[in-house]
């Protein structure tokens, strides 16, 4: 129990050389495609395809030269044919619970876990949670209706293996999500970023003040917004606390990567749970050079019900394999977590754009809230994209907001944008991920998905 007075969850793996990690994962990755080939015919048939057998990924160079990369559209594609679940490799009686994706990128994928699964996904969350002090007996409030979308879930996972008082906010309004928060004073209240953030706005409106709960951390996923300053900013005024915790999950692979108490600008990856490498969307090699953008491509090795070896998630992110901003964690980091995706990056006359950097942008004009929708279109064979905030409550010309906000971004970007601010209340609020980008291209405009090798 003596380590349990440290401040890593798992010393041994969170601080081992990068040459230690990088062997463990390789023999990891060899067992793991030996089993999934025998036990899921989806990746059989795929491996077959491509004439490859488990014997011969010997090498990093043969993992990421020769294994074909898994992407939604096969599991979507199998799921159509087994049960409603794509790329099974354990049969139905060993299933506990069933989720599914939140379809922002298209269909609903199914997900299926067994109860080691679910126990396992939230013992992930709980490297950050003890990194920030968390400790049983405390407290969790959990700010969201329990639905199909895995991710929120995964911190209740969390608090029951560390121990924690869970206390539910599903099924109430928002209004009485905040009496409840101001009554129960959790130590930790979980929710997307732009859901924490519209809590605020709904006390406010009520004449109450979120600070006087006195909750200790913030937590909470499914959008870029906690490492991006603008948003910290003010959720740290609004609740009276600095202490965020950041995470990136992937929901089929319950991959995690979570921010430590050093860094709030971005993620370490969760090595004990998976591995995870980048690579040029466009040639899918790797790309090693520090800092460089690619697509993360990830293996879990939580999910046995239904493996992802390999698999694409089209999320485009930095990468720092050997970080070093003084937690003494050595597991990758992602500087400002997913940067965009590959079919929403938007190259506007030579300028790339992502997401993250213009939400970045809108935060730092006054008089605009959080709330965005990046609209993108394809006129006379240029992409185009259309910057939709919201004004703050009060504010009396949404037109000169909007040519602020133009000004702001092409002396930025480096390109000029089109904007329109409408007034306050007008755009729609989420409890899960929140649609920011809205893509009106037909499918064969979008940046081109390629299959398997």
């Amino acid at each position: 129990m003596e380590a349990r007075a440290d401040r890593y969850w798992n010393r041994v793996t969170q601080t081992a050389p990068r040459e230690v990690l990088d062997a463990l994962h390789l023999r990891k990755l060899r067992h793991l495609i030996e089993w999934t080939y025998q036990n899921s015919p989806m990746h059989r048939a795929i491996y077959d395809q491509a004439r490859v057998a488990p014997r011969d990924i010997r090498t990093w160079d043969d993992y990421y030269r020769v294994l074909p990369f898994t992407d939604k559209a096969d599991y979507l594609a199998d799921q159509e044919k087994h049960d409603g679940i794509g790329g099974a490799a354990l049969p139905r009686r060993y299933w506990q619970q069933y989720f599914h994706t939140t379809g922002t990128t298209g269909r609903f994928l199914g997900e299926v876990f067994t109860q080691y699964e679910m126990h396992k996904g939230g013992s992930q969350y709980c490297y950050s949670l003890w990194e920030f002090g968390i400790r049983p007996g405390d407290s969790m409030y959990l700010c969201f209706d329990w639905g199909m979308w895995v991710g929120l879930w995964s911190f209740y996972w969390a608090a029951r293996n560390l121990g924690l008082l869970v206390i539910s906010g599903g099924g109430v309004p928002g209004p009485e999500r905040v009496r409840q928060i101001l009554e129960r004073r959790p130590t930790i209240v979980v929710g997307t970023p732009t859901y924490l953030l519209h809590l605020a706005e709904i006390a406010d409106a009520e004449g109450v003040d979120l600070r006087q709960a006195n909750v200790s951390l913030l937590a909470g996923g499914g959008e870029s917004g906690m490492s991006i300053p603008v948003m910290r900013r003010r959720l740290s005024a609004a609740w009276g606390t600095e202490r965020m915790l950041d995470a990136y999950g992937i929901g089929e692979l319950l991959h995690v990567a979570q921010s430590c108490r050093d860094s709030c600008e971005g993620v370490h990856v969760i090595e004990d749970a998976c591995h995870s490498y980048s690579v040029d969307p466009e040639t899918r090699l790797p790309i090693a050079e520090r800092d460089a953008i690619g697509e993360n491509v990830v293996t879990s090795y939580t999910h046995f019900a239904q493996p992802f070896i390999k698999y694409r998630t089209h999320d485009l992110v930095r990468r720092q394999r050997d970080p070093d901003h003084g937690c003494g964690w050595t597991w990758a980091y992602l500087p400002g977590v997913v940067l965009g995706r590959t079919d929403f990056m938007v190259t506007i006359r030579g300028v790339n754009v992502y997401p993250t950097a213009v939400e970045s942008l809108i935060g730092e004009v006054p008089g605009l809230t959080n709330h965005y929708e990046l609209h993108i279109h394809r006129v006379a064979g240029m992409d185009r994209m259309l910057v939709k905030a919201e004004a703050r409550a009060g504010a009396p010309d949404c037109s000169a907001l909007s040519r602020q906000l133009a000004e702001h971004v092409q002396r930025k970007l480096g390109v000029r944008l089109e904007t329109e601010v409408v007034s306050n209340g007008t755009l729609p609020r989420y409890q899960v991920k929140s649609r920011h980008v809205i893509d009106h291209r037909a499918a064969e405009e979008r940046s081109p998905r390629r299959g398997n090798p």
